[in-house]
């Protein structure tokens, strides 16, 4: 019998950082990207007709039960795509990495301000399927991963969610904030590991 992969076959020896995002689903800390797959946003203006059409129907007629079972067909799809993405996803991660380092998201506070946006990513279902294959490290939520320069640890006052690349003061460093977070993350990840035996997968971000 085939051995299932599982975080516990996986000895890369390898940390990498991860930042959630909108646009980009993730950036990690050695300067990979995935963009976000949005299968929802690419299905809404037919699920709009779908829900349309429903309203028309006569509820209970066998009509209006075709018309339904359409929609929840559609829905049924964009979830089986998200869920076989999340997947696949995570196996390639697995592959490469034996740790991986996250904030603990605060999913109530990320609808606040995307609203739908964050429903269609489903952060939360992504994290869950990373914990089952390999080894995951929540850090503290209100670390300032973005705000930190990942080259001397200068901590800006404030940064606006607009700002998508920042120079630091006192380094002259140039970040992009999703790629300075994701390293941030890493090495914080590392450190409640102890480096000893782990490798940072991170990318320097240039000095100017």
């Amino acid at each position: 019998m085939e051995q299932e992969e599982t975080k516990e076959n996986i000895t890369s020896g390898k940390i990498v950082g991860i930042d959630f995002g909108l646009k980009t689903f993730l950036t990690l800390s050695d300067n990979t990207k995935v963009k976000s797959p949005q299968y929802y946003l690419k299905h809404l203006n037919q699920l709009k007709k779908l829900q349309k059409r429903l309203s028309k129907k006569i509820k209970g007629s066998n009509n209006y039960k075709k018309a339904k079972r359409k929609l929840s067909k559609l829905h049924q799809k964009v979830i089986n795509a998200r869920r076989d993405f999340f997947h696949k996803l995570a196996n390639s991660l697995a592959k490469k990495y034996e740790y991986i380092a996250i904030e603990d998201l605060n999913i109530k506070a990320m609808q606040r301000l995307w609203g739908r946006k964050i429903s269609d990513l489903a952060f939360s279902e992504f994290v869950s399927v990373l914990e089952y294959k390999i080894n995951l490290i929540k850090i503290d939520r209100f670390y300032p991963s973005s705000k930190t320069c990942s080259n001397c640890g200068f901590v800006l006052e404030r940064l606006n969610l607009k700002d998508r690349v920042w120079i630091c003061s006192e380094c002259k460093t140039e970040h992009d904030r999703d790629l300075n977070a994701s390293i941030n993350i890493c090495r914080v990840g590392a450190s409640t590991l102890g480096t000893d035996g782990v490798r940072l997968a991170i990318c320097q971000q240039p000095s100017l």
